[in-house]
């Protein structure tokens, strides 16, 4: 049986235990050390995974055309189009 070593993504300790499930069924888990209690490893829509939002941002500011960044993330192109529309509110 394989293990993956799991670090909280606010504190990094590795002080994790697992702490039940979501309603989906995937693991939720828990930090000793900061008590942070809803993080997950697996993420059931690639657009929440952190930092997808900044890498959308990032790439449309470098130049990507709006059909390569769904294709490089695996991402809707809806999700994408929707994602450049806020962040062009929020730099405003």
């Amino acid at each position: 049986m394989a293990s993956v070593n799991i670090h909280c993504p606010r504190c990094q300790s590795a002080q994790v235990y697992r702490h039940g499930q979501n309603p989906k069924g995937h693991d939720r888990f828990r930090c000793r050390d900061c008590h942070r209690v809803v993080f997950q490893l697996t993420y059931t829509y690639e657009a929440r995974k952190p930092g997808i939002k900044e890498l959308i941002t990032e790439m449309a500011f470098n130049g990507a055309g709006g059909f390569a960044i769904p294709q490089d993330t695996e991402i809707g192109i809806n999700t994408v189009i929707r994602t450049l529309k806020n962040s062009h509110a929020k730099r405003e």
